[in-house]
């Protein structure tokens, strides 16, 4: 009897083992083409050439998983973003605004995290990775964040939203956090909430602020709603500055209907200056971003996308600052395989005054958000763009 309860307690032992199953992928995408992009110097010069990214950032990644039973998961993702057009890895040597970093050898620049998961309570990770407001601007604009003419690099020029103070760098960047815990419930009848908060490093070391000082400090919440065809989402983050005290709040509101043969999308953001009075810049700023934009199918090979998106950023009190612009993005897809597109990008942007930039340093190499013109102190050029490219992913 001792002997077939120990064969028994051996069999089920062995049999929990198998279950811990794990694996490892390498995935990523290979991006680049030819650009053109209008008024990038103020004497109304153009930079065209071989660029990275029209269509989507490249990267490489690792990703695991391991099922350590009774409905739990361990994994893990380690992204790098990679510049197709000269090899070179973005995010090595220089902060970057985008993950809200001031270390000069993040080459994981796009996720580093390790997460444990179940089903039943939701995911919860650790490290670098995604805000919900920055994943629902991708998952809602028809053009994927292109990097030329998308939402992201139309609704906000990190230098030139007037905010002052740490939206100079966080209104168009904070799209990750970094040293950050975060969390993902589980879908409850369409209903789903995220949470994320982390804290920069300093920017002469690779360690966090002593003190517990909210040094860079991102937090995001977001609550998504999906119904068969109809998909929405809100969100809600705030960005501390780097000495812990003045901060931005960025309300995001999405929504988007799958009619098959087309499919429209809406983004509502606005940004505002929660420690108003620190300059005369920064009293009473706000910057309000809307978008409309479509997707449609025209063949199961080829499919067009477009979006309009207007921006106010109103100040008060310093007029120079107050201004309105607008940019349209369209983008043709042609695809040649299930990994493989060919695509064709024109982006167009109208500045009154704060423009939005066409494109972002870290895709167009030497091509930055709009200048003003020799002579003109208040108003930014308006800009033309446009990319043939193609884009593989594996």
């Amino acid at each position: 009897m001792k002997k077939s309860l120990l064969a028994l307690a051996s069999i089920g032992a062995f049999a929990g083992a198998a279950q811990a199953q794990s694996s490892v992928s390498v995935y990523g995408i290979v991006d680049a083409g030819y650009a053109t992009v209008s008024n990038t110097t103020a004497a109304g010069g153009s930079t065209t050439g071989v660029q990275s990214g029209g269509m989507a950032s490249p990267r490489l990644g690792f990703r695991g998983v391991e099922d350590t039973g009774g409905g739990n998961k361990v994994g893990f993702v380690l992204e790098a973003e990679l510049l197709t057009a000269n090899g070179s890895a973005n995010g090595i040597g220089s902060a970057t605004a985008s993950t809200n970093s001031y270390s000069t050898s993040q080459f994981f620049n796009r996720a580093s995290f390790v997460s444990i998961s179940n089903a039943a309570w939701g995911d919860f990770k650790v490290g670098l990775s995604n805000t919900a407001t920055y994943d629902n601007q991708i998952k809602f604009d028809p053009l994927k964040a292109a990097n030329l003419g998308g939402y992201l690099n139309t609704s906000t020029a990190t230098s030139s939203t007037g905010l002052g103070g740490p939206a100079t760098t966080q209104q168009g960047g904070a799209n990750r956090a970094q040293n950050a815990i975060s969390y993902t419930s589980p879908s409850f009848m369409g209903l789903q909430a995220r949470f994320i908060t982390g804290e920069a490093q300093a920017s002469t070391s690779q360690n966090l602020v002593s003190g517990n000082v909210a040094y860079a400090r991102v937090t995001d919440y977001g609550l998504s709603y999906t119904l068969q065809a109809l998909d929405t989402a809100l969100t809600y983050k705030t960005v501390n500055g780097t000495s812990g005290a003045a901060a931005t709040a960025t309300m995001g509101a999405y929504g988007s209907y799958d009619f098959k043969m087309v499919k429209p999308y809406l983004i509502y953001n606005t940004t505002s200056n929660k420690t108003p009075g620190t300059t005369a810049a920064a009293e009473g700023m706000s910057y309000i971003s809307k978008m409309v934009g479509l997707e449609a199918p025209i063949t199961p090979v080829v499919t067009v996308a477009a979006q309009y998106t207007a921006n106010v950023n109103g100040n008060g009190n310093t007029s120079t600052q107050t201004a309105n612009n607008s940019a349209v993005g369209l983008m043709g897809k042609y695809a040649m395989s299930k990994r493989t597109t060919l695509y064709a990008i024109g982006a167009w942007s109208q500045n009154g005054g704060a423009g939005a930039g066409l494109t972002s340093t870290s895709k167009f190499t030497g091509v930055t958000i709009p200048v003003k013109a020799t002579g003109n102190t208040t108003t930014f050029q308006d800009q033309q763009g446009y990319m043939l490219g193609i884009n593989h992913t594996f």
